[in-house]
């Protein structure tokens, strides 16, 4: 069958569907898998059944954060050698993890076979979970727009350094080109307080709505906690280090958030409209 017309078919298929996360930033260290794994531990802790997919190309870092040490990662589905629930890792906070790999080639560069294995592939995910939290890469790679773009909603996360709110904006103005786009929502990470928080989401907020005509929802804040960094020094989720601290509070408010919500779900898939932008670019 050609190439194409496998992608439509892909495209075109029904599915039970996860509701697709994709957690992104406009630069690194702002604790973007940090906020994807320890919303996926308070989500499996309450019972969801969660699948966290490290796309970070190169720098791919959850499985350090989740202390496994997996056979299998992204690159062995990339390459057609392992069905993506094949290479899932049962961690001990109840997350399955499809670990990244570094040194992965780019989306755009694999063959329409591979595209087309993968694509397959990965809605299998999208049948198994409740919850699919995408870790993107940081910036604004082709890489990262294409599944942000995808997906049901994106958080992007920030912090209150300048530098960092201008590239969280970047990433938004980015994003926000996508067709189909999902909900944008933001994380204020490494606030000093609630107030600071604030103040910094609705700066992007403000300039969203002036210059790109969209709303960018305040979906939380996560408190500056040195607790962070010891758990991750010893390859801990902070959320289990120490649960009832300022950072896990903060998690454990943005993860009841998301769950109380009634989402209205789009007619296709978060994989489906993954392989329809794959094939509008021909990448």
């Amino acid at each position: 069958m050609d190439q194409a017309a496998r992608l439509r078919s892909l495209m075109n298929a029904k599915e039970h569907r996860a509701r697709v996360i994709a957690v992104t930033s406009g630069k690194g260290g702002v604790g973007k898998t940090n906020l994807s794994v320890n919303l996926a531990i308070a989500m499996a802790r309450l019972g969801r059944k969660v699948v966290l997919v490290d796309v970070d190309i190169g720098l791919a870092n959850a499985d350090v954060l989740f202390d496994v040490n997996p056979r299998f990662h992204l690159g062995h589905v990339l390459s057609g050698e392992v069905d993506s629930l094949e290479a899932l890792v049962a961690t001990h906070s109840g997350v399955l993890l499809l670990p990244g790999a570094t040194g992965t080639v780019p989306f755009s560069d694999l063959k329409e076979s591979e595209r087309s294995f993968l694509i397959e592939s990965f809605r299998r995910l999208e049948d198994f979970a409740d919850y699919l939290i995408i870790d993107t890469g940081a910036g604004i790679s082709r890489n990262v727009i294409q599944f942000a773009g995808a997906a049901d909603e994106i958080i992007v996360v920030t912090t209150p350094e300048p530098t960092a709110i201008t590239d969280g904006y970047a990433m938004i103005k980015t994003i926000c080109r996508e067709k189909g786009l999902g909900k944008i929502r933001l994380v204020v990470n490494l606030a000093a307080d609630r107030i600071e928080a604030g103040r910094v989401a609705e700066r992007i907020r403000m300039v969203s709505r002036r210059f790109l005509g969209i709303e960018v929802e305040n979906l939380g804040h996560i408190l500056a906690d040195d607790r962070v960094r010891s758990a991750v020094k010893r390859r801990k989720p902070f959320f289990l280090e120490s649960p009832r601290g300022p950072a896990s509070t903060c998690i454990r408010q943005i993860c009841d958030r998301i769950l109380s919500e009634n989402v209205q779900r789009p007619q296709r898939g978060f994989f489906q409209r993954f392989a329809e932008a794959l094939l509008e670019r021909k990448f």
